[in-house]
């Protein structure tokens, strides 16, 4: 991966749905002036979306056709399993790769501690 990721404001409808044909419309903009897809992230919702809706947001990019290896989602929940299942998912599209919440629940924790928790648990 290289280049420019711009972070993605995740548009709504009126009845407070997540508009997935705007988002889809605003990140071909972006891929057309060069930069790749940061969904997802503080500027994108993160914590005002639920999982199955960012799921199925990223299958609408997809399907929209941008290419997944220029999209590096954030996948960060607070439920570990969430996160789990979000990151694995994103892997299987071809994502070039994702942004990972650090322990927000967790005082004093090393960078050894959050790189083995990470790394625990996309393996699994």
């Amino acid at each position: 991966m290289n280049g420019a990721f711009a972070p993605v404001i995740t548009p709504f409808r009126r009845d407070y749905q997540p508009d997935g044909s705007r988002l889809l419309a605003h990140c071909q903009w972006l891929l057309s002036q060069g930069c790749g897809i940061a969904a997802f992230g503080t500027n994108s919702e993160v914590n005002s979306l639920s999982a199955a809706e960012k799921l199925d947001l990223i299958d609408q990019l997809i399907a929209g056709g941008v290419p997944a290896p220029r999209m590096m989602p954030g996948t960060g929940q607070a439920a570990l399993t969430d996160t789990a299942r979000f990151s694995g998912h994103d892997e299987r599209l071809g994502c070039g790769g994702v942004r990972l919440l650090p322990p927000f629940s967790h005082k004093d924790i090393t960078h050894e501690g959050i790189f083995s928790l990470i790394t625990n648990m996309l393996v699994a």
